[in-house]
């Protein structure tokens, strides 16, 4: 039987408390009116996700000199631009606790195909004209199904590319659904931003039979970075071919996209230094 609806956000709501901190960080940040205290405020209702915020804004990503252990001055230290950026990257971390039985994967396996996409993802937005925090995000968030997934307990094994080249297709089979419709089901609950949900919904087919897709070609093109670094996940292998539909509804050429995956790189490896 499929996971219900029910089911997921129940398991959602346990593996992944600080994502709802994060849908609602960025609804306050759109609001004009919010200041600092609000921000400090909304984080320190999680206490595992202030000791991450704390934790990370000491990290060489943030460029600080001298050590904090107070969230206000943590918060006031990396200001409004950056809060963002820095609560996404402790609610993956929490996410990427454990490693994933099912799906054959390590927690920090899972953690570092989390930020590389993520920094491609907002560097690709740029070029495409998309939102570039909310690429980013979807970069953080796309594999958060496959947590809940597992959590489930439900004794299924991926069995590897050669019986199941497509994950997506095994998922559906021995679930009723994919990890990609526990994600968009989570974020839907949690009022993450349509365009967001969107990307993750259609990422693995950007050109699909419904009309091209822009947020998901760039999702899609960024997880293909990730690949590049030797990052991948399993049953992923073929969805991230670089195309010329792709490369043209994204907006980038060949070498525009070896640019972007130059600086993600650089980028992916100041965000793993600041979980260190």
């Amino acid at each position: 039987m499929p996971l219900s609806r029910e089911t997921i956000i129940t398991l959602g709501n346990k593996i992944a408390p600080a994502a709802v901190t994060f849908s609602r960080l960025r609804a306050m940040l759109m609001d004009p009116d919010t200041d600092l205290g609000d921000i400090s405020q909304l984080i320190r209702l999680d206490q595992a996700l202030t000791f991450h915020v704390v934790r990370m804004s000491n990290s060489v990503l943030f460029g600080m000199r001298e050590r904090t252990d107070c969230l206000d001055t943590a918060v006031g230290r990396v200001g409004l631009g950056e809060v963002f950026r820095l609560v996404g990257l402790a609610a993956t971390q929490q996410i990427c606790q454990r490693d994933l039985l099912a799906y054959r994967v390590t927690a920090s396996r899972l953690w570092e195909n989390a930020v590389a996409t993520a920094a491609a993802a907002e560097l690709l937005a740029q070029r495409a004209g998309r939102d570039p925090g909310l690429a980013y995000t979807a970069g953080l968030l796309r594999t958060l199904g496959r947590v809940v997934i597992d959590g489930a307990g439900l004794g299924k094994v991926y069995p590897g590319e050669a019986e199941w080249p497509s994950i997506a297709e095994w998922e559906k089979a021995t679930f009723g659904l994919t990890a990609s419709e526990v994600t968009t089901t989570l974020l839907e609950h949690w009022r993450f931003p349509e365009e967001l949900i969107d990307a993750i919904r259609g990422h693995y087919e950007p050109l699909g039979a419904n009309g091209a897709n822009l947020s998901a070609c760039v999702l899609n093109l960024a997880c293909g970075v990730a690949a590049r670094f030797g990052l991948d996940l399993p049953g992923e292998e073929g969805v991230w071919e670089c195309t010329p539909a792709k490369l043209t509804l994204g907006g980038v050429t060949e070498a525009d996209l070896e640019d972007c995956a130059n600086r993600a790189r650089a980028h992916y490896v100041l965000l793993c230094a600041s979980v260190t």
